[in-house]
């Protein structure tokens, strides 16, 4: 996509990079959430993406969608993993504002998608919208060194998120 003069825009890096990140990146599960929330897809096809553990909270998934109908937003192209527990990532919402490169991470957010990767699930799955859910809350089964990291992931602690 370009502009209506016919360049590349700053839009059309980031999808680029959105696009480049390996299929199995927790972001990549923030955006088919996304866009399965948004194509209004039945709570029986949502309940494949989020953690079993939590499934009743999300309920019929109304509340997730007024989350995502009632603002305008990106995601994030690198996720957050807590250093003790890589098996969690922390993905940013930020509001879609025209601004999608930045130098240094925004602070304008809109919330954290918290996801744990569980491999017997087929992998990432979100657990929690909003503040970022602390790993020993979360329904973890990874082994240590079974996680896919991407390039641009960073370890943190959950100050530093």
């Amino acid at each position: 996509m370009t502009n209506s003069e016919g360049r590349w825009t700053d839009e059309d890096t980031a999808r680029a990079v959105f696009e480049a990140l390996p299929e199995d990146h927790p972001c990549r599960a923030v955006r088919q959430f996304s866009n399965s929330i948004l194509a209004e897809e039945d709570a029986t096809a949502l309940a494949e993406l989020v953690t079993p553990e939590v499934l009743d909270d999300w309920g019929d998934f109304s509340s997730a969608r007024r989350y995502f109908f009632d603002q305008a937003f990106s995601i994030s192209t690198r996720s957050l993993r807590h250093r003790e527990a890589t098996d969690v990532a922390y993905v940013k919402l930020v509001p879609d504002d025209g601004i999608y490169l930045s130098e240094k991470p925004r602070q304008d957010m809109i919330g954290w998608v918290t996801l744990v990767w569980r491999p017997e699930l087929g992998g990432w799955k979100l657990h929690c919208i909003g503040q970022p859910a602390p790993p020993h809350l979360l329904p973890r089964t990874a082994v240590a060194g079974e996680v896919p990291m991407g390039d641009n992931d960073e370890e943190v602690t959950l100050e530093q998120a």
